[in-house]
């Protein structure tokens, strides 16, 4: 049986990314690794995905010494595949790329396999994220854009009102534990304490005047 993402993950899926997320190399807007593996756990949850090789494992292209024999230049092609599950642990989407890796001029061999290992299989990574939109750097594509460009789903949001033709808006309000500008989840806020019962109203005694004679 397929699973299904919930209408909060949708929702979330659907926000701009913020630009706070946003690192810049060379002129190239894109995602840092870390950040796009902590965004995956905020949304499907620790052990609510996986990444795994896709079978043709990391490959090394290259190995070169610099002339002197002091530095080392390496090339791994790696080819990942991602894996999405529902809450109730049920296959959602698995997602496949490939991306090459480099570890140029390093002081050391170890250093330059290192670099261009990690690179590959980080590239890769964000290859198979980007298939679910904006939130892990879709939009970035469009020109560096941070608006989502995917702007709404026929599935996971359920709409009755809306015709079926339609695609449904995104909800102005985010799901409760999501801040409205990052789409991060947030600690959630504390029950208000009971206000403390009234004390119960005393009979007051009255008295009348004694009757004239």
């Amino acid at each position: 049986m397929t699973g299904r993402l919930t209408p909060d993950q949708v929702r979330v899926l659907l926000r701009p990314l913020h630009p706070s997320r946003v690192a810049v190399l060379q002129g190239m807007s894109h995602l840092e690794a870390w950040d796009v593996r902590a965004h995956l756990t905020r949304i499907f949850g620790f052990g609510g995905w996986d990444e795994v090789d896709a079978g043709s494992g990391t490959v090394l292209l290259f190995e070169a010494p610099s002339a002197d024999g002091k530095r080392w230049s390496v090339g791994y092609r790696a080819t990942r595949r991602l894996v999405v599950r529902d809450p109730e642990g049920e296959l959602v989407a698995t997602y496949e790329a490939t991306a090459v890796g480099g570890g140029p001029n390093q002081p050391s061999r170890a250093d330059a396999h290192d670099m261009a290992i990690k690179t590959a299989e980080s590239q890769a990574l964000k290859r198979c994220a980007i298939n679910l939109g904006s939130q892990f750097g879709l939009s970035l594509y469009d020109n560096g854009k941070t608006d989502d460009v995917v702007r709404g789903t026929l599935v996971g949001m359920p709409r009755p009102e809306a015709p079926a033709a339609d695609l449904p808006e995104v909800a102005d309000a985010p799901p409760a534990g999501v801040d409205p500008e990052t789409g991060e989840m947030t600690e959630p806020t504390p029950e208000p304490e009971p206000l403390p019962e009234p004390a119960p109203r005393r009979a007051r005694a009255r008295v009348y005047p004694a009757p004239a004679n």
